[in-house]
């Protein structure tokens, strides 16, 4: 969606292309759903195609969409035909600038896949308060249709996000809680349609109220298990995937114990790993947990890549009204979120002050009960122990396996296979154990490397050590002094990469410091890549016409 928003004159062309046609359906039904003599709001108009032909129908029409450049082609296509009250404006659902209970109907189509679930429900909020009592709301967005479908459509998804990565564009979302959140905001359904087996929908809802202030409420997600066998399973999957796999919860407001309006309010990720710890070491405390939508990743690297910061803090506190079920006035954040997190930058009026509490969660039972005014050093260092080491390494070389590389092992076997050398398959199982006893070597042996903080330098030490055991290794196994020496290379580099890629895992360097030597490693990594296939090269004629 965003690709095709850079250029609006074939924004129409290219939508109905990607949708089958189906876009055009979808507008046909809307059509025939507007009356006449309506007020109209339409979020996200795009082209501004729907908003003309609405207005076209003798209603009063606003069309606002946040990409100034669409707002510009609506307007040079504004339609000249008959008198017509229609206005384009740039504009946002967060901000929709009409008075209360002032619309007759409001329109969203293809938008509400850009939003996440929290920005689903401010939406649905903002919405509800802009119609006037009994208003309807049509959206249309694409959805997981069922059955068998399910599995085409999950295909197709895969493969369109492989490509939105390669171009680095956002995605769009499956809206897999948004009919959730309806009648908890305050809508009941109408009418629905369904295209492409589910994967499409438009779905006409109504306004009812809900509480008796006359205010649309708040969505709060069931409490997800954190015990027992099942979530631990949940664990050993986001370990054993390394983390390519964005685990995430429903993002929202859960309950540890019994919380009141005096309880403390802890903020954290919704990755499901950090979810299940914090809910297990919270055990026996009554407080309130707020998940913000990390995007399904853990609150250090959410924090470093911009998952965990003032905006979605922002929208996690708006969207879940936790200041109209506490007195609490502080939250308290992760220590290792403070990366993400700019307190200057928060809006004046920002509801409550924030604390940032112990760095691992098996101490904010402590930390809750104590209320110290200042953190033991056990609470504020983020130590990085064996255990966590370790647990860190084998999530990193499942990492570096799914990510790089299982696909180049797999093509030295087929290579091997189809030239009839299957008696030299045993390098590919050594190719693969040097990456993990290399990350082995690493996870253990890390303090060692405290003496810089520069990761190129920890790369290249970790590389000679590295190349020292296993060229060890090497040579009791093969007692080959050409073997070990056409192995060298591939072992250093092995190293020196995962050494670069194992720094993201601790807080031994920060973004910025990689940031400025990353042209450093990039340039260093190149050279030993042409070496490494190099020496393969050298390999295969060794292992060919030597061995």
């Amino acid at each position: 969606m965003k690709k095709l928003e850079e250029v609006p004159k074939s924004y129409d062309s290219e939508f109905t292309s990607l949708t089958k046609g189906v876009n055009n359906k979808v507008q046909e039904w809307i059509l025939e759903k507007i009356k006449k003599n309506s007020t109209i709001l339409d979020i996200g108009c795009g082209t501004g195609t729907l908003a003309k032909n609405a207005a076209l129908k003798e209603n009063i029409v606003k069309a606002i969409d946040n990409n100034l450049n669409m707002i510009k082609y609506a307007m040079d296509n504004y339609p000249t035909e008959k008198e017509v009250e229609l206005l384009y404006q740039v504009g946002s659902y967060k901000d929709l600038e009409v008075d209360n209970s002032s619309q007759d109907l409001i329109l969203s189509t293809f938008m509400l896949s850009e939003l996440k679930p929290l920005e689903q429900q401010i939406f649905l909020r903002n919405v509800w308060r802009a119609l006037k009592p009994d208003g309807r709301l049509i959206i249309a967005a694409e959805f997981i249709p069922s059955g068998f479908w399910k599995i085409q459509f999950r295909l197709k998804r895969w493969w369109y996000k492989k490509k939105l990565r390669k171009l680095r564009l956002g995605g769009t979302h499956t809206n897999n809680y948004f009919l959730g959140f309806l009648s908890s905001i305050g809508f009941k359904i109408l009418t629905k349609k369904e295209w492409a087996h589910g994967a499409i929908r438009a779905i006409e809802l109504q306004k009812i109220t809900v509480n008796t202030e006359n205010e649309p409420g708040y969505y709060r997600p069931k409490l997800r298990n954190f015990k027992g066998i099942k979530s631990q399973f949940r664990i050993y999957r986001c370990l054993f995937t390394g983390q390519v796999d964005r685990v995430a919860i429903e993002p929202g407001i859960y309950r540890s114990g019994n919380p009141d309006e005096h309880s403390p309010i802890i903020v954290t990720a919704n990755y499901d790993y950090t979810y299940i710890k914090v809910m297990r070491d919270l055990k026996d405390i009554d407080a309130w947990v707020l998940c913000i939508d990390s995007n399904g990743i853990n609150v250090w690297c959410a924090a470093r890549g911009g998952d965990f910061g003032n905006i979605q803090l922002l929208n996690a506190i708006n969207a879940t009204g936790i200041k109209q079920i506490t007195n609490t006035k502080t939250l308290i954040l992760p220590q290792l979120s403070a990366g993400g997190i700019s307190i200057p930058q928060l809006p004046k009026n920002f509801p409550f002050k924030i604390k940032y509490g112990p760095v691992w969660s098996n101490k904010i039972k402590e930390y809750v009960k104590n209320k110290p005014t200042k953190k033991p050093d056990s609470m504020k260092l983020a130590k990085f122990t064996f255990t966590q080491r370790i647990r860190a390494g084998i999530t990193h070389i499942t990492f570096l396996f799914r990510k790089i590389f299982w696909l180049p092992l797999l093509g030295l076997l087929i290579l091997l296979l189809a030239l009839s050398k299957a008696k030299y398959l045993f390098w590919v199982g050594e190719l693969a154990i040097w990456v993990i006893l290399s990350n082995a070597i690493i996870s253990i042996f890390f303090p060692l490397s405290k003496f810089t903080r520069k990761f190129v330098l920890k790369a290249i030490f970790f590389g000679g050590i590295t190349l020292f055991i296993l060229s060890l290794f090497t040579w009791f196994i093969h007692y080959s002094v050409l073997y070990v020496f056409l192995q060298s290379v591939i072992i250093f580099w092995l190293s020196f990469f995962s050494t670069m890629s194992f720094s993201g895992y601790t807080m031994a360097t920060s973004p910025r410091e990689i940031q400025l030597e990353y042209p450093i490693f990039r340039r260093i990594n190149i050279i030993l890549i042409i070496i490494v296939f190099l020496f393969l090269g050298l390999n295969i004629i060794n292992f060919f016409n030597i061995i």
